[in-house]
């Protein structure tokens, strides 16, 4: 039976590879085209720029308007990530709140947490050392 469900699952993973290798090279492809578009579009910026002022200003022009770009998105990025490390702050502080919760509502309280482990403790112990007397050797 395991047998025969590990094939049937074995044809459905090829199917997902195949699909996801296909998707790939078309996203490699659509990647190049994409690319190639947009070194025509600043090569014509740069000849258009060229033309109306000096050439040197027009590279100048075209520098400063990449460092506007990489900065905004190093900004964006910085906002996002600080959004998620914020997000997982609140969500490990909510876990942790609710084990207190969890384990206060167990323990009878928050002051008799320390109370009820200790009298856990010494239960053991006595349980033990009652429990233990029958383990001697019987000479």
């Amino acid at each position: 039976m395991l047998s025969f469900l590990s094939s049937l699952l074995q044809g459905q993973v090829g199917e997902q590879v195949n699909r996801g290798i296909k998707g790939l090279g078309t996203l490699a492809v659509v990647g190049v085209m994409l690319l190639t578009a947009y070194i025509a579009a600043v090569a014509a910026l740069a000849l258009f720029l060229a033309e109306r002022m000096s050439p040197w200003a027009a590279a100048a022009f075209i520098a400063l308007g990449f460092s506007l770009m990489a900065g905004a998105i190093l900004l964006v990025m910085s906002m996002k990530n600080n959004a998620e490390n914020r997000a997982e702050e609140a969500a490990a502080k909510a876990r942790q709140d609710a084990q207190q919760q969890m384990l206060s509502a167990l323990t009878g309280g928050e002051g008799g947490g320390k109370q009820a482990m200790v009298i856990a403790a010494i239960a053991g112990i006595v349980l033990s050392s009652l429990l233990g007397k029958g383990d001697g050797d019987d000479d």
